[in-house]
Protein backbone atom coordinates (compact mmCIF):
# COMPACT_ATOMS: atom_id res chain seq x y z
CA UNK A 1 0.00 0.00 0.00
CA UNK A 2 0.98 3.52 -1.29
CA UNK A 3 1.64 5.37 1.96
CA UNK A 4 -0.52 8.75 2.12
CA UNK A 5 2.29 11.28 3.51
CA UNK A 6 2.63 13.85 0.78
CA UNK A 7 -0.01 13.14 -1.37
CA UNK A 8 -3.09 15.16 -1.63
CA UNK A 9 -5.54 13.18 -3.59
CA UNK A 10 -5.18 9.53 -3.76
CA UNK A 11 -8.53 7.44 -5.19
CA UNK A 12 -7.49 3.86 -5.45
CA UNK A 13 -9.96 1.29 -6.45
CA UNK A 14 -10.27 -2.72 -6.27
CA UNK A 15 -12.28 -2.68 -9.79
CA UNK A 16 -8.92 -2.88 -12.04
CA UNK A 17 -11.06 -0.66 -14.29
CA UNK A 18 -11.07 2.23 -12.61
CA UNK A 19 -8.39 5.27 -13.01
CA UNK A 20 -5.71 5.54 -10.14
CA UNK A 21 -5.22 8.81 -8.89
CA UNK A 22 -2.22 9.84 -6.93
CA UNK A 23 -1.43 13.39 -7.10
CA UNK A 24 1.11 14.80 -4.39
CA UNK A 25 0.93 18.20 -1.87
CA UNK A 26 1.11 21.77 -3.39
CA UNK A 27 0.85 22.87 -6.73
CA UNK A 28 -1.81 22.76 -10.02
CA UNK A 29 -1.91 18.96 -11.17
CA UNK A 30 -4.80 17.27 -14.06
CA UNK A 31 -6.86 14.29 -12.96
CA UNK A 32 -7.67 13.26 -16.48
CA UNK A 33 -8.84 10.43 -18.06
CA UNK A 34 -12.03 10.05 -15.97
CA UNK A 35 -15.48 8.90 -17.17
CA UNK A 36 -18.33 11.15 -15.69
CA UNK A 37 -19.98 8.75 -12.91
CA UNK A 38 -16.23 7.99 -12.28
CA UNK A 39 -15.51 12.06 -11.34
CA UNK A 40 -19.00 12.24 -9.83
CA UNK A 41 -17.67 9.04 -7.09
CA UNK A 42 -14.56 10.95 -6.78
CA UNK A 43 -16.13 14.18 -5.72
CA UNK A 44 -18.94 12.50 -3.62
CA UNK A 45 -16.50 10.49 -1.71
CA UNK A 46 -13.86 13.68 -1.56
CA UNK A 47 -16.57 15.73 -0.45
CA UNK A 48 -17.77 13.56 2.09
CA UNK A 49 -14.22 12.29 3.30
CA UNK A 50 -15.72 9.04 2.80
CA UNK A 51 -14.12 6.42 0.56
CA UNK A 52 -16.59 4.03 -1.03
CA UNK A 53 -16.37 0.06 -0.01
CA UNK A 54 -13.51 -1.53 -2.30
CA UNK A 55 -11.70 2.35 -2.35
CA UNK A 56 -8.87 4.01 -0.69
CA UNK A 57 -9.15 7.80 -0.52
CA UNK A 58 -6.33 9.92 0.75
CA UNK A 59 -7.27 13.57 1.56
CA UNK A 60 -4.08 16.20 2.39
CA UNK A 61 -1.68 13.73 3.36
CA UNK A 62 -4.79 11.69 5.50
CA UNK A 63 -6.06 8.15 4.70
CA UNK A 64 -9.56 8.49 5.78
CA UNK A 65 -10.65 5.38 6.01
CA UNK A 66 -11.63 4.67 9.96
CA UNK A 67 -11.68 8.20 10.77
CA UNK A 68 -14.05 10.21 13.43
CA UNK A 69 -16.75 12.31 12.47
CA UNK A 70 -14.58 15.50 14.18
CA UNK A 71 -11.51 14.82 12.05
CA UNK A 72 -13.44 13.96 9.25
CA UNK A 73 -15.10 17.52 9.51
CA UNK A 74 -11.76 19.55 10.01
CA UNK A 75 -10.30 17.81 7.15
CA UNK A 76 -13.67 18.63 4.80
CA UNK A 77 -13.25 22.35 5.87
CA UNK A 78 -9.86 22.11 4.20
CA UNK A 79 -11.22 21.28 1.06
CA UNK A 80 -13.36 23.46 -1.59
CA UNK A 81 -14.76 22.14 -4.75
CA UNK A 82 -16.11 24.29 -7.77
CA UNK A 83 -18.38 22.89 -10.13
CA UNK A 84 -18.49 23.29 -13.53
CA UNK A 85 -21.24 25.78 -13.59
CA UNK A 86 -19.93 27.90 -10.62
CA UNK A 87 -22.38 26.63 -8.02
CA UNK A 88 -23.80 29.76 -7.38
CA UNK A 89 -26.88 30.66 -5.52
CA UNK A 90 -29.47 32.27 -8.13
CA UNK A 91 -30.93 35.00 -6.12
CA UNK A 92 -27.80 36.68 -5.15
CA UNK A 93 -25.27 38.79 -6.96
CA UNK A 94 -21.67 37.72 -7.24
CA UNK A 95 -20.61 39.95 -4.67
CA UNK A 96 -22.89 38.28 -2.11
CA UNK A 97 -22.47 34.96 -3.23
CA UNK A 98 -18.33 35.54 -3.06
CA UNK A 99 -18.90 36.92 0.34
CA UNK A 100 -21.73 34.22 1.60
CA UNK A 101 -19.22 31.57 3.15
CA UNK A 102 -17.19 34.33 4.49
CA UNK A 103 -19.82 36.25 6.41
CA UNK A 104 -21.21 33.13 7.94
CA UNK A 105 -18.38 31.59 9.13
CA UNK A 106 -16.21 34.60 10.06
CA UNK A 107 -17.61 38.05 9.45
CA UNK A 108 -14.97 39.88 11.04
CA UNK A 109 -12.96 38.78 7.87
CA UNK A 110 -16.02 40.67 5.64
CA UNK A 111 -14.21 43.76 6.46
CA UNK A 112 -11.26 43.03 4.29
CA UNK A 113 -13.47 40.94 1.62
CA UNK A 114 -13.95 43.98 -0.78
CA UNK A 115 -10.40 44.89 -1.72
CA UNK A 116 -9.74 40.85 -1.87
CA UNK A 117 -11.90 40.85 -4.30
CA UNK A 118 -11.55 43.56 -6.24
CA UNK A 119 -7.98 42.21 -6.13
CA UNK A 120 -8.44 38.96 -7.25
CA UNK A 121 -10.92 39.96 -10.04
CA UNK A 122 -8.19 42.66 -11.82
CA UNK A 123 -5.26 40.29 -11.46
CA UNK A 124 -7.73 37.98 -13.29
CA UNK A 125 -8.25 40.63 -16.44
CA UNK A 126 -11.78 41.26 -14.61
CA UNK A 127 -13.73 44.27 -13.95
CA UNK A 128 -15.30 44.29 -10.68
CA UNK A 129 -17.51 46.99 -11.54
CA UNK A 130 -18.89 45.00 -14.20
CA UNK A 131 -19.32 41.70 -12.30
CA UNK A 132 -20.08 42.59 -8.46
CA UNK A 133 -23.50 43.56 -9.14
CA UNK A 134 -24.82 41.03 -11.89
CA UNK A 135 -27.12 38.31 -10.96
CA UNK A 136 -26.19 34.29 -12.31
CA UNK A 137 -28.76 34.39 -14.82
CA UNK A 138 -26.86 37.42 -16.61
CA UNK A 139 -23.59 35.91 -16.27
CA UNK A 140 -21.62 34.21 -18.85
CA UNK A 141 -20.51 30.37 -17.88
CA UNK A 142 -16.91 32.14 -17.57
CA UNK A 143 -18.96 34.60 -15.08
CA UNK A 144 -20.42 32.11 -13.49
CA UNK A 145 -16.83 30.16 -12.42
CA UNK A 146 -15.09 33.00 -12.07
CA UNK A 147 -17.66 34.27 -9.32
CA UNK A 148 -17.59 30.30 -7.96
CA UNK A 149 -13.44 30.73 -8.22
CA UNK A 150 -13.25 34.26 -5.84
CA UNK A 151 -15.84 32.79 -3.25
CA UNK A 152 -13.52 30.02 -2.84
CA UNK A 153 -10.36 31.12 -2.54
CA UNK A 154 -11.25 33.98 0.11
CA UNK A 155 -11.76 30.53 2.04
CA UNK A 156 -8.17 29.81 1.41
CA UNK A 157 -8.49 26.16 1.07
CA UNK A 158 -5.54 23.76 1.19
CA UNK A 159 -7.17 21.50 -1.52
CA UNK A 160 -9.07 22.83 -4.55
CA UNK A 161 -11.29 20.80 -6.38
CA UNK A 162 -12.17 22.40 -10.19
CA UNK A 163 -14.65 20.54 -12.55
CA UNK A 164 -14.57 20.84 -16.22
CA UNK A 165 -12.00 24.14 -16.07
CA UNK A 166 -11.75 25.00 -19.31
CA UNK A 167 -15.30 23.51 -20.20
CA UNK A 168 -18.03 25.65 -22.34
CA UNK A 169 -15.64 28.56 -22.94
CA UNK A 170 -14.98 30.30 -26.18
CA UNK A 171 -10.99 30.56 -26.71
CA UNK A 172 -10.54 34.02 -24.94
CA UNK A 173 -12.18 32.66 -22.04
CA UNK A 174 -9.92 29.05 -21.93
CA UNK A 175 -7.00 31.41 -21.66
CA UNK A 176 -8.10 33.53 -18.70
CA UNK A 177 -9.32 30.72 -17.33
CA UNK A 178 -5.94 28.97 -17.50
CA UNK A 179 -4.30 31.87 -14.86
CA UNK A 180 -6.94 30.52 -12.39
CA UNK A 181 -4.43 28.17 -10.82
CA UNK A 182 -1.50 30.30 -10.42
CA UNK A 183 -3.99 33.23 -9.09
CA UNK A 184 -5.12 30.77 -6.29
CA UNK A 185 -1.49 29.24 -5.86
CA UNK A 186 -0.64 32.58 -4.74
CA UNK A 187 -3.19 33.18 -2.51
CA UNK A 188 -3.13 30.21 -1.21
CA UNK A 189 0.94 29.17 -1.03
CA UNK A 190 1.63 25.18 -0.66
CA UNK A 191 -2.01 24.92 -1.91
CA UNK A 192 -3.05 22.03 -4.37
CA UNK A 193 -5.39 22.96 -7.27
CA UNK A 194 -6.31 19.94 -9.25
CA UNK A 195 -8.75 19.99 -12.36
CA UNK A 196 -11.00 16.98 -12.69
CA UNK A 197 -11.59 16.42 -16.32
CA UNK A 198 -13.57 13.84 -17.74
CA UNK A 199 -11.88 11.66 -21.08
CA UNK A 200 -12.69 12.49 -24.43
CA UNK A 201 -14.97 10.09 -26.33
CA UNK A 202 -13.20 8.14 -28.51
Amino acid sequence: MSPAEGVALGYESADPGEPRIWIPLGGSHRAGGLSDPQRKRLVSAALDVLPELGTRLVLLGVDVDGMRPAARAALRARMAFLPADGGLLSSLNAWENMVLPTGFHDPRRLRDAAAQVHELLEALGADPRALLAKLPERMSLYEKKLTGYVRIVLEKPDLMLVEEQQGGLDAAERAAAAELPGAYLRSCPGGTFVRLEIAAAP
